[in-house]
């Protein structure tokens, strides 16, 4: 991770402090400072004098106390920056992101109330698509940047997941975790056609076989940034977000490390990222493909 500083963007909801937490521990690790951001989509707001309103600088002030006071309750100590700005959020995040050179930025996945959830929640889903830089999302339930934390890293060989394997090399040397390189992929299947019916080459041990190839090619290619890493590779025969769902439970993974792969990488295939984000059972770490660790 490059960059000047951790951006946290926040609803100040309960659910949301473990990503302040979060936020305080990874910039303490890359040395750099931790601003928070909260946008004021004043554009939901029926009644539009609230635009006016807004412009009295005692409320801005009166603002920017309390999601002070909330960051410092939920990171322990008070953010470097207090950013509150008006407009969309995902475009008013990205800005941010991209002009101030910003290393990490962190995120929790659920809000207050139903409505926030809603709106928050779709912030973050749109923010994933691409990542303006590596990002955090923060399980409700919290996650911690700690010495020994157990980390995975999901693979399909690609060039993206090569990307988030280095991310995932870095945080493992840095906090001495160990490391599980995960493929999940089903298995064909059909209620119609046997195993008998399949041709050599297609039945579902190929397939198997074929995918501890690759597993074993990949570390192979990996084998220089791998070395000195405890890690161990997993072939889970499931469909992606649901073997990467029992992956974490099954080794008590703390972060999930994954790549983000372009429209054109997919080919047209749905999101293998943007469904695991909805589902994830852990705290996980989004890579974008531009980035080199």
């Amino acid at each position: 991770m490059e960059g000047q500083r951790i951006l946290i963007g926040t609803d100040l909801s309960e659910n949301a402090k473990p990503a302040a937490k979060a936020a305080v521990e990874l910039g303490a690790v890359l040395g750099v400072e931790v601003d928070v951001i909260h946008v004021l989509d004043l554009s939901l707001w029926r009644n539009r004098k609230v635009v006016d309103i807004w412009k009295d600088e005692d409320l801005q002030k009166k603002v920017e106390e309390r999601i002070g006071k909330w960051f410092e309750e939920a990171g322990g100590r008070a953010p470097d920056r207090i950013i509150v700005e008006t407009g969309a959020p995902e475009h008013t995040i990205r800005k941010y992101a991209a002009d101030e050179d910003v290393a990490a930025l962190v995120l929790s996945m659920s809000g207050r109330g139903a409505w926030n959830r809603f709106v928050f929640g779709s912030t973050v889903m749109k923010l994933t698509s691409p990542p303006p830089a590596p990002m955090v999302v923060v399980h409700p339930e919290g996650a911690k940047f700690q010495k020994g934390m157990t980390l995975a890293v999901a693979t399909d060989f690609s060039k993206a997941a090569d990307v988030a394997l280095r991310e995932a090399v870095w945080l493992a040397e840095r906090f001495e975790s160990p490391l599980h390189l995960v493929y999940a992929h089903p298995l064909p299947s059909t209620t119609v056609i046997t195993e008998e019916d399949l041709p050599e080459g297609m039945e579902t041990t190929t397939v198997i076989n074929e995918a501890e190839d690759s597993m074993e090619h990949y570390i192979d290619r990996h084998r220089e940034i791998l070395e000195g890493i405890d890690f161990e590779a997993a072939i889970i025969v499931d469909h992606p977000v649901a073997g990467l769902r029992s992956a974490v439970e099954d080794r008590g993974v703390d972060w999930m490390i994954l790549g983000h792969r372009t429209s054109k990488e997919r080919r047209g295939s749905s999101s293998i990222k943007s469904k695991w984000v909805q589902q994830m059972n852990c705290s996980t770490l989004l890579v974008p493909s531009h980035q080199d660790g």
